[in-house]
């Protein structure tokens, strides 16, 4: 069996080809790679994350984006979060941003590997980064790694688990109730 590899893209190259695919894909290590479909939770989850921030943050100060606009974690490798936050401006046709904040992945079974793994590594590896957030698609448990006082992350994440816990995003002044997030 003769199976080809895809060619590495550039992020310019894979924007373009991923303008014409019918399903999403990440660059990994400069190779396309689709994304699971979601499931209701997922989606709730992320979507309760999103409003959670946009009616908190400051809009002239920050900008919440959820699932489409891409940010590059590594020379080769372009990841779409589920939900993440970055100081509002910037270029209105940009299709990705180097400057994320905060990053959001909702967890799944089909993801929990690379959410915990090679993304926490690349997340973790940006220099904007403040906040990396996992968030349990099925109970309410939210896996947190923020920069300590030397701007360093902490190898443990603080695990929150209770819904009557909160989410504190000290870099934007923000707090966010687990019950929130888990309502429904």
């Amino acid at each position: 069996m003769n199976v080809q590899s895809p060619p590495k893209m550039s992020f310019d190259e894979f924007m373009r080809w991923g303008q014409r695919q019918e399903r999403k894909y990440e660059l990994v290590r400069g190779v396309p790679v689709m994304l699971p479909y979601v499931r209701r939770n997922h989606s709730l989850i992320a979507g309760n994350v999103y409003f959670a921030l946009t009616s908190r943050l400051d809009g002239d100060a920050y900008s919440v984006h959820a699932g489409d606009f891409a940010i590059p974690t590594g020379d080769e490798t372009m990841r779409y979060a589920d939900v993440f936050v970055e100081k509002a401006g910037g270029a209105g046709d940009a299709r990705w941003t180097e400057n994320a904040i905060v990053v959001i992945e909702v967890l799944s079974s089909s993801t929990q590997h690379s959410d915990f793994g090679p993304k926490r590594e690349e997340y973790l590896g940006l220099k904007t980064l403040d906040t990396y957030l996992i968030f349990s698609a099925d109970e309410p448990r939210v896996w947190q790694w923020t920069r300590n006082e030397d701007r360093e992350f902490e190898i443990e994440p603080i695990i929150l688990d209770d819904r009557e816990a909160t989410i504190a995003l000290t870099r934007l002044g923000v707090t966010i109730p687990l019950a929130d997030i888990y309502k429904g």
